[in-house]
């Protein structure tokens, strides 16, 4: 690559994708098209340096939109805003010096050296010793434990790249290379952050939304389109399904305590329809065992009898305080707690916490859950989104 002395790059590095084996080129090729998916607007060259991507940002180039982006893309490790210089270690002395000034009110820095390419006759330790000098000249005391601010270098065959912004990205697998995922979506806070672990996993999901209202466009309306953009930028998606929820309602009014249950099941084998046409490999859901009465592992079992699509849940294990964490630290929270008329929020004076199978299969055939299926499929609305 042809890099000017001096020019500002952007280092993405790649993460556990590099192990993939002979898929690799597979991986790395979805990552970059995820990458310009996300970075879409942008003006910037692209290109690849062994196991990095290295973006060239035009003069003009929006910097907070690239970070964004970059800490949204699901497959790098990380990224760093570097500057180039020669691989020698006068250049990287003097660049660094340069860089250093640049930066007001610092006093103590860790120096992180590495030279990938082994056959320069200088090493890491000779960076180090060398940059230590540098620090000394003006006025910096170097530190391994007590810094406020650390120089990496990382020294290449061609070029060095200096660095004191690094970040650390999401880690994961590029989205959509381990195939489609249903993703049950309600208005409340699990869901949303279960959907974020599948795109992690590498999942594209297919948001369903099944809504409370008797006309559809108030469900597009109100929030759960934004949770969906939200998500979104993790990953654009294809579609979302807004399904009605008042066939079921009406079919399954006798139901009593098994209400719940009931409806748990109806939102799977919708899942399952839906999986089946978008030809999805999974239905994800929010639920955390024990965390509410429905959520045990007998009922867990019972509305899952008979679903084909297998059924994934990323949050299983997580308690309520650690999901909020996760969904203020991705963004969904502030919209999740906004006030919805969301059909999962059904409450019982006398939940079943141990729902028989047999039992569950006879009130799935009693209430004729297949046909409420249908017919709500029939009436849900599928909004689409561009890439």
């Amino acid at each position: 690559m042809n890099f000017k002395e001096g020019e500002m790059v952007i280092t993405v590095k790649f993460g556990e994708l590099w192990l993939r084996g002979r898929n690799r080129g597979m991986y790395v090729n979805a990552l970059k098209n995820n990458l310009l998916v996300l970075l879409k607007g942008e003006r910037f060259k692209l290109e690849k340096d062994y196991d990095r991507f290295i973006i060239r940002p035009s003069h003009d180039a929006n910097m907070e939109h690239l970070r964004t982006g970059l800490s949204h893309l699901f497959g790098i490790s990380g990224y760093e805003i570097s500057y180039v210089t020669k691989p020698t270690l006068a250049a990287i002395c003097k660049s660094s010096k340069i860089l250093l000034k640049d930066k007001k009110g610092i006093k103590a820095v860790r120096i992180n050296a590495h030279r990938s390419y082994k056959k320069f006759k200088f090493n890491s330790i000779d960076i180090t010793r060398n940059l230590i000098k540098v620090l000394g000249d003006i006025g910096i005391s170097p530190e391994l434990h007590n810094f406020d601010q650390e120089l990496f270098v990382n020294v290449t065959r061609d070029w060095a790249f200096l660095s004191m912004d690094r970040v650390k990205g999401p880690g994961g697998l590029p989205v959509g290379t381990s195939g489609r995922g249903i993703v049950l979506l309600s208005g409340g806070i699990d869901s949303p952050v279960a959907a974020w672990y599948a795109m992690k996993r590498g999942v594209e999901p297919i948001p369903v939304h099944i809504h409370g209202y008797s006309d559809a466009k108030e469900a597009m309306e109100s929030k759960i389109p934004r949770l969906v953009e939200i998500l979104s930028s993790y990953s654009p998606g294809t579609k979302t399904y807004y399904v009605p929820s008042h066939v079921f309602q009406m079919g399954a009014l006798r139901s009593g305590r098994h209400e719940l249950i009931l409806l748990k099941a109806f939102m799977l084998r919708l899942a399952d329809a839906i999986a089946e046409k978008e030809g999805a490999q999974a239905i994800f859901t929010g639920e955390s065992l024990g965390q509410v009465a429905s959520q045990t592992m007998s009922n867990l079992q019972a509305e899952q009898n008979g679903v084909k699509t297998q059924i994934l849940r990323p949050l299983i294990g997580f308690d309520k305080q650690e999901i909020i964490s996760i969904a203020k630290r991705i963004g969904t929270y502030d919209e999740s707690i906004k006030p919805y008329k969301d059909v999962c929020s059904i409450n019982s004076r006398n939940p079943v916490t141990r729902t028989d199978p047999g039992l569950m299969s006879e009130l799935i055939k009693e209430f004729k859950i297949a046909a409420l299926v249908k017919k709500s499929l029939k009436l849900s609305k599928i909004e689409a989104h561009s890439r």
